[in-house]
């Protein structure tokens, strides 16, 4: 390394890696300065240079004020920058035009396998269907969430809209979710973060994401009111024959699915141990049939669609595809008898509502309001959260009627938040580890894609955990020795310039270290640890410099 600064850099940032935070657990109580640091360490992707200060002039509870307000927030220059992340923001049709599903693309992909095409022909025409195919999709959407994290002003809202897309998880990588999952989190996860559980879990489990992942989208009553007569009667006033399907889809499609009905109660709502029985989830998957949505149907739209090769250049149809996708509740499909959850009575023939009904009142549930107050605890507070807070947190979700707003707020505003114990005692997730160092050094990020790579090499790229508890509550997941070598590979790297497209800048750097101490390395640590005692920590680093100093 050529500049003391980044050989300084490194050092910090390197062992900032690893060091979760000072330790305060000997003082009584922490100090105002400590209290805001605590904060914007877990209530926001890390505070940049500035942030602490403003927020010790403002005020802890204006603070959390101002950000759960999120619609009176200006983050100038935002918006510029993730329109670089176009599919990010589209719509679900939109998505399915720009890029389309494998089977339009085919008879292209057929062409360049059959070696008809020239070595620079084959060459383009994948270029092209690298540039169409849905496999771009997951690199616009984490940018997009990283640039919110890094850049954005609404911190507070950035962090729990992640808590809560990992509390109702969708995996990107299942079939049609990777057109569905943006809508999903635009539509039901970022708007209610600070409103009611109940509107939030109601939004989810009506999201075609939620329907397709846990295959609720599938899920019949075998007795339904629509008899196998009624439905070949209705096939054919719709002037279509009743194929008789495979034996395979007969069976998929024959009866109830358990998996949503199961999630819903085990990790959305109630907890593992809510008090619900196997009884009353087949009761849940039978209130929830007919949820479902408007497929794409392949085998009438395949036929006109497919893509062409003219010229060299891949041309894909026109295709209208609205209201594809979109929540649709068929009654034909629906288990119209009586059923029993948890003791409540559900009577039969009212459709929807029952639905509705049900997923309101498991969302008022006593359980759900501990299940909800230990998730948050656990994320926010420590990995083994004090019961207290627990206890708080539930009170007050069951008096606020599952308000998120007033649940957010006691969570960083209890005493047992801002204990000394707790203080340093979380591992950063990946994710926030990225964004934290980008947001304190104020490093310059040209292309935010190239640290997709980073992150699903770290361990936790959004929108891709397969199974539906998301990403780890608890911290201990990210501190095992792998895990810490990728994290000290990562600081190092960025220290370094070695990661395309991001670099520190030096300059500013060394300019804002000597600002805080003429020693330039208890400059960095002032500037990259602001919390605690760092004086054992800088003995090491001083240590290993004389142990092989640097030329300069």
């Amino acid at each position: 390394m050529k500049q003391p600064t980044a050989m300084l850099a490194s050092c910090v940032l390197a062992l900032m890696a690893v060091v979760p935070g000072a330790n305060l657990s000997g003082q009584e109580a922490l100090s105002s300065r400590d209290s805001v640091i605590h904060l914007l360490q877990r209530a926001t992707y890390g505070p940049r240079p500035g942030d602490i200060l403003r927020v010790e002039a403002l005020g802890i509870q204006a603070w959390l004020d101002e950000q759960m307000r999120p619609g009176s927030i200006e983050s100038p220059g935002l918006r510029a920058r993730l329109e670089a992340f176009p599919a990010a923001s589209m719509e679900i049709d939109e998505l399915l035009a720009e890029y389309p599903p494998g089977q339009i693309l085919q008879p292209v992909r057929e062409m360049v396998a059959d070696g008809s095409l020239s070595q620079e022909e084959r060459r383009a025409v994948q270029r092209q269907l690298a540039e169409r195919g849905p496999g771009r999709i997951p690199g616009d959407l984490v940018s997009s969430r990283l640039t919110r994290a890094v850049y954005g002003e609404r911190q507070l809202e950035e962090m729990m809209n992640a808590f809560w897309f990992d509390h109702f998880n969708v995996f990107f990588g299942k079939g049609a979710v990777r057109w569905l999952v943006g809508d999903y989190e635009r539509s039901a996860i970022r708007p209610h973060v600070f409103g009611k559980f109940e509107d939030m879990v109601l939004a989810t489990a009506r999201h075609p994401a939620m329907l397709f992942y846990l295959d609720n989208f599938r899920s019949v009553a075998p007795d339904s009111s629509l008899t196998a007569q009624q439905r070949r009667r209705t096939m054919a006033r719709r002037g279509r024959r009743a194929q008789p399907r495979p034996e395979e889809a007969r069976r998929r499609r024959a009866g109830l699915n358990e998996n949503y009905a199961r999630e819903l109660m085990e990790l959305h709502t109630l907890g593992v141990d809510g008090g619900y029985t196997q009884d009353d989830i087949v009761a849940v998957a039978r209130i929830l049939t007919g949820w479902t949505f408007q497929p794409f149907r392949r085998d009438r739209m395949m036929a006109g669609m497919q893509a062409t090769l003219e010229n060299g250049i891949v041309l894909v149809p026109t295709a209208n595809y609205e209201g594809v996708y979109r929540f649709r509740f068929r009654p034909e499909l629906h288990d119209a008898g009586e059923k029993t959850v948890m003791g409540h009575r559900f009577r039969r023939g009212n459709g929807e509502e029952e639905g509705v009904e049900l997923i309101r009142m498991l969302a008022r549930h006593p359980s759900t309001g501990r299940h909800i107050a230990t998730q948050l605890a656990t994320r926010f507070v420590s990995d083994d959260p004090p019961k207290a807070l627990v206890d708080r947190l539930a009170n007050v979700f069951m008096e606020s009627d599952g308000d998120l707003a007033a649940v957010t707020r006691a969570l960083f505003t209890s005493p047992e938040f801002y204990s000394p114990d707790v203080v340093g005692s979380r591992t950063k997730s990946p994710f926030t580890l990225v964004a934290s160092t980008l947001r304190l050094t104020e490093a310059r990020v040209s292309n935010p894609r190239v640290l997709v790579t980073q992150l699903r090499t770290l361990g936790e790229a959004p929108y891709l955990a397969e199974p539906p508890t998301g990403y780890e509550e608890s911290s201990e997941n990210w501190a095992s020795s792998g895990s810490m070598l990728n994290r000290m590979n990562f600081a190092a790297a960025i220290a370094s310039g070695s990661i395309r497209g991001v670099r520190l800048d030096g300059r500013a750097l060394l300019e804002r270290v000597r600002n805080l101490d003429d020693d330039r390395l208890e400059g960095m640590a002032r500037l990259l640890l602001p919390a605690g005692d760092s004086c054992e920590l800088l003995g090491l680093i001083r240590d290993d410099l004389e142990a092989d100093p640097a030329p300069w």
